[in-house]
C-alpha cells in the first residue's frame, strides 16, 4: 500500500471514528447504529493493522505520514481511540 492509500485509509478511519462519537452522543451507547458504525470503525483499523503485520517496516513511517497531514490526526495511530 503506498503513501497516498495509507493517507486515504487514515482519513477514512477519522471520520468513521467522528462519525461514531456523532451517533453517540444522539442515540446513546447501545442503538443498533451506534453499534453497526462501531463495528464498521473495527473493521477499518483491523485493516489498517493488518498493513503493517505483513511488512517489515515498523509505524515510524505511518506517524511520518500522519504528522505531514494537516494536523487533523496525530501521531499515534490509536489516538482516535482517546477522542470517542
Amino acid at each position: 500500500m503506498n503513501k497516498d492509500e495509507t493517507k486515504t485509509l487514515i482519513q477514512q478511519m477519522e471520520c468513521a471514528r467522528q462519525r461514531l462519537h456523532d451517533l453517540y452522543t444522539e442515540y446513546g451507547l447501545g442503538h443498533a447504529c451506534v453499534l453497526e458504525q462501531s463495528m464498521l470503525l473495527d473493521e477499518l483499523i483491523n485493516q489498517f493493522n493488518r498493513m503493517f503485520q505483513t511488512r517489515k517496516q515498523p509505524h515510524q513511517v505511518v506517524d511520518q505520514i500522519m504528522i505531514s497531514d494537516n494536523g487533523m490526526l496525530s501521531s499515534s495511530p490509536h489516538s482516535f481511540y482517546a477522542k470517542v
